[in-house]
């Protein structure tokens, strides 16, 4: 094992490429070249040839090791073509490497989560989750039983993944990224999972349940003694408490009652965590114990974080990294604790894992080697028991075993194995002076899962003096979903304990108890809690949420008198509850009681939402009058008020246009930006193109002398000109298209600018904008496709498209450029298609010719990268790809965030930028959006918002329409990102651009 402390090792330029560049090495190459602390050890449990290509381990009762492997990957088989394996691993001489390795199928499709169960296991295999049964005990599978699905696979790097048991008997697994599915047990009750979300199902395969949703791509799950279920995520979070009902943030979704927290923001870590393994066992030293290991596929190592409690809420640590490798193949993509009291990794070991940052066919794509890999500490480990041959009073006996997973098999095997049988041996456990917290904590469990728990023994043991036992004991209340008020009452008098996790867990029992008694309990005691406790104060809002959306308990509580400080708590939680009877009692707390700060914009929007709509005057009016006359929080509030009248459907009243135009007016005659009641500096910009949008809405006579400034303002922020001469398109479309000429033949324009105005004209398609763009000859390279694409969404433009590339106005290689190419063909009339085919027949393939064209931007950029220079890089990153991206948080959420993006190296990162549309992601896809009216729009589809639906166009805006004005919807094979950065930024610029994105490694 390396010793040496020089970290540039374990790091660095072959690193970065999305292809490495080593060559693979034996596994006993790769183990020489792994670091960890002092004293740990690692070994090669297994390899190929026995194992290929492991993506998650599971461990069975009997101590042997389950491992899914795909060679597929990342294409699925056809159906019923698969040749996946999963195969079970055993140490047979216990030496601390698997001897046997029994096959346990080798026809499945891309199999990612595993979980040994009876006489077989729970795998998912595209489409499907199901048990294969072992129904002659061979290790061979020789039944299949569907039990969810279909679920989608349109991206297999994201599917179902990570099956583990919980406390409560259910199989509790992953959802992967982009991916939307809806499933239902035998008793067909359905529920629906877009991208990132957990789920549990009855073994049985009778029923599953939603747990959480949102987060984008989660990939791993691991029980505390208390309890919670933690997770990784690849793209928001390392590290998470999950909270059942929690709504995590997601890309492009919206959380009005405010998104559930996470432990730890991401820091250093790449956008690949695979798997969570929590170290509950005495083997290691006590610091690394009741830690989470997380693997980071991409960074090639295994990261430690440790964690504290604030009350209830826990604070993740990153810790020093606890595997670094030497080998920039090693892909550690889950990691589960072993009964043995060691930790086992899986590492997928190749020299891609990147799946839309590399073609998913490119032939370095390794398909054949894999390794699991055991870490021990100073060699020591467990003697692991066979728990599917123990006796009943042996299966008790382990529920008191050091080592967390085998405490949760011996409950298993007591509950699934044994059964009622079992119920005295368990009682006499539980009477036992001597017991321990974990075997009363798991006997009540067995008894809950096997119905024999009795409300006597959840009396006794919710007064338990241990805190840990009650907060279970509370928990199994909450699994029953038992509504005897005497429950309710003991969930009351739990809100005093002494223990914060036992409190929190009370208030989730109490949204079992939809009345007033328990809102009034719940508003109570939130004010007892201090802000830190973040995962208390979410619990008890989730729990006030779910109780209020129950019509007949919101009336009750609209009648009542509430105190200022409990209006608030309520406001905050009505939000989320997407009713018309939210709305009114929001609206009558919101005229009686004064709200500020954030949340006004939030309750306002939904007020104008779901209120009745012949208050919608009144509504406006509240809103304008609270306020206050503040420009920065009239905009804010002005904006609410109208998106909640676009959600609903409605139309805006006329009082409304009142509002905007003074608003408008307000914000355009500010002389100074830093005056009493007038936003912040930074704030000013943003203000003054909201009010020259609304010039334009309005047609406000009084600001187009401002707005016409503003638009021949050179020196002014391009995005402001550009909605000024929106604007004036409104207000006057066919006398000011000529500023619009004007302005591109202004000799002081720049190309982008240029390229901005010509893209402004699709949205208003007329003769006029035909007259303007038809006039613009023999334009520059970078203003080509822009052109083609404003001329092909109007009447005749194409024609004119088709005789600029006849006479060469036009090259015709852009004609075949993918966004291009779908513009000019659709809705094309069948003489168009005719031309268009004539005019691209001769052309060589654009794939072959991209790739040449970003071999030689590399080939320059190696050549220039000395003088490059990252300061300069910034800025064009800024103008070009910060309003889409972002960077340690600043820039635009449309496209992905960037952080690590260093990590690429120059070929990848030059591929994304110059050819986009190669690879890209299900969720970053386009869609064409024909409106009734006949105006054309192209987005990325973000959310939807009650009757409207929300894109982000190119500029990284967002907006919306009005499904009822929708015409026609068609999803694109195009990412939103332009293609036609090889003519917008010059070699020069892109040498910069290049040498600042290869600066962010972190």
């Amino acid at each position: 094992i390396a010793k040496t402390n020089d970290d540039t090792i374990y790091s660095g330029p072959k690193f970065n490429d999305h292809i490495r560049s080593t060559s693979a090495r034996t596994p006993e190459e790769e183990r020489l070249g792994f670091k960890l602390p002092e004293g740990f050890e690692i070994s090669l449990y297994a390899s190929e040839p026995d194992i290929g290509k492991p993506i998650n381990i599971s461990f069975d009762e009997r101590g042997r090791l389950w491992v899914t492997q795909s060679y597929e990957y990342p294409f699925p088989a056809t159906p019923g073509n698969g040749r996946d394996r999963i195969t079970i691993l055993e140490d047979t001489n216990h030496d601390g490497k698997a001897d046997k390795f029994s096959v346990f199928s080798d026809t499945l499709n891309i199999p990612i989560g595993i979980l040994p169960y009876k006489d077989g296991a729970f795998a998912f295999s595209i489409p499907n989750l199901s048990f294969y049964e072992d129904s002659d005990g061979d290790d061979k599978a020789d039944h299949q039983k569907k039990i969810l699905g279909p679920f989608q696979h349109r991206d297999t790097h994201g599917m179902v993944n990570n099956f583990i048991r919980g406390y409560d008997g259910w199989v509790h697994a992953c959802h992967g990224y982009t991916n939307r599915s809806t499933v239902a047990g035998s008793d067909g009750d359905s529920i629906r999972m877009i991208s990132g979300n957990t789920f549990r199902y009855s073994p049985d395969g009778k029923h599953a349940e939603h747990m959480t949703y949102g987060r984008i791509n989660p990939f791993g799950l691991a029980w505390d003694e208390r309890g919670y279920l933690y997770s990784t995520d690849c793209h928001t979070s390392p590290l998470y408490q999950l909270i059942k009902g929690g709504d995590y943030y997601q890309w492009g979704k919206e959380e009005d009652m405010g998104f559930a927290p996470d432990m730890k923001p991401m820091e250093d870590e790449a956008t690949a965590l695979c798997g969570i393994a929590y170290y509950g066992d005495n083997l290691f030293p006590s610091n690394y114990q009741s830690n989470f290991y997380i693997g980071d596929a991409v960074s090639c190592r295994v990261y430690r974080n440790s964690f504290s409690f604030n009350g209830s809420s826990p604070i993740g640590k990153k810790e020093e990294n606890f595997v670094l490798s030497a080998d920039p193949w090693f892909r550690p993509v889950d990691i589960k604790l072993g009964p043995d009291g060691a930790l086992y990794i899986a590492d997928f070991y190749n020299s891609i894992i990147g799946h839309y940052e590399v073609p998913l066919d490119h032939p370095k794509r390794d398909k054949i080697r894999g390794r699991i890999w055991r870490i021990t500490y100073k060699g020591k480990t467990n003697p692991v028991q066979n728990l599917a041959t123990a006796t009943e009073p042996e299966l008790i006996n382990a529920l008191n075993a050091e080592n967390i997973g085998v405490r949760m098999r011996a409950a298993d095997q007591l509950a699934d194995r044994i059964g009622k049988p079992a119920v005295e041996g368990l009682h006499q456990k539980l009477n036992s002076a001597d017991a321990t917290s974990r075997e009363k904590v798991l006997a009540l469990w067995v008894l809950q899962r096997i119905d024999a728990i009795d409300a006597e023994l959840i009396r006794k043991f919710a007064a338990d003096p241990d805190p840990i036992i009650r907060t279970h004991t509370l928990r199994i209340i909450a699994e029953r979903k038992d509504t005897a008020t005497e429950w309710r009452d003991l969930a009351f008098t739990s809100l005093a304990d002494d223990d914060p996790h036992v409190r929190r867990v009370a208030t989730e029992i109490l949204q079992q108890f939809p009345d007033m008694v328990s809102v009034e309990k719940l508003i109570g005691f939130r004010e007892t809690v201090p802000e830190a406790d973040n995962h208390m104060i979410y619990s008890i809002r989730l729990s006030l949420r779910n109780m209020l959306r129950h019509p007949e308990l919101m009336r009750d509580v609209a009648r009542k008198n509430w105190t200022p400080e409990q209006a608030t708590v309520l406001s905050t939680v009505l939000v989320g509850v997407p009713t018309n009877e939210s709305g009114e009692l929001m609206y009558s707390y919101l005229k009686k009681q004064p709200i500020g700060g954030s949340e006004l914009p939030k309750v306002v929007a939904h007020i104008a939402r779901f209120t009745l709509p012949n208050e919608i005057n009144n509504v406006v009016e509240l809103a304008k009058s609270r306020s206050g006359n503040i420009i920065n929080t009239e905009w804010s509030v002005y904006n609410a008020v109208q998106k909640g009248i676009s959600q609903r459907g409605g139309k805006e009243p006329a009082n409304m246009d009142d509002w905007g135009r003074q608003v408008a007016l307000k914000i355009m005659t500010d002389k100074n930006p830093d005056s009493a009641g007038t936003a912040k500096r930074e704030q000013y910009e943003d203000l003054r193109q909201f009010a020259i949008d609304l010039a334009g809405k309005y047609n406000i006579a009084e600001l187009k002398s401002a707005v016409l400034a503003v638009a021949k303002d050179t020196v002014q922020e391009q995005g402001v000109r550009i909605s000024a001469f929106r604007s004036l398109l409104k207000m006057d479309y066919r006398n000011n298209t000529n500023l619009v000429q004007d302005a591109l033949k202004d000799p002081e324009s720049k190309p982008d600018f240029r390229r901005r105005l010509v893209t402004l004209l699709a949205e208003f398609p007329g003769q006029p904008t035909l007259t303007v763009l038809s006039g613009i000859s023999s334009p520059a390279p970078d203003l080509q496709q822009p052109l083609i694409m404003s001329l092909s969404v109007n009447e005749g433009g194409k024609a004119v498209v088709f005789d600029k590339v006849r006479k060469g106005e036009i090259y015709t290689r852009f004609l075949v450029q993918p966004q291009v190419k779908e513009r000019m063909l659709l809705n094309a009339t069948a003489k168009e298609k005719e031309l268009y085919n004539e005019l691209v027949s001769n052309l060589a393939d654009v794939n072959k010719e991209k790739q040449s064209m970003i071999t030689g931007r590399v080939s320059d950029f190696n050549a220039a990268k000395a003088t490059a220079s990252p300061e300069a890089g910034k800025i064009i990153f800024a103008k070009n790809c910060a309003l889409c991206h972002s960077i340690n948080n600043e820039g635009g959420m449309i496209g992905p965030q960037l952080n690590g993006v260093g990590k690429w190296g120059a070929q990848s990162l030059a591929e994304k930028i110059l050819d986009p549309n190669r690879n890209i992601s299900e969720s970053f896809r386009t869609y064409s959006i024909t409106l009734k009216d006949g105006k054309l729009m192209s987005g990325l589809f973000r959310r939807e918002e009650g009757t409207n639906l929300v894109f982000a166009d190119a500029s990284g805006k967002e907006f919306s329409v009005n499904k009822k004005d929708i015409k026609q919807r068609k999803a694109s094979a195009l990412t939103l990102m332009p293609d036609q950065f090889e003519n917008a930024i010059p070699q020069s610029d892109f040498n910069n651009l290049l040498a600042y994105l290869l600066t962010i490694k972190n």
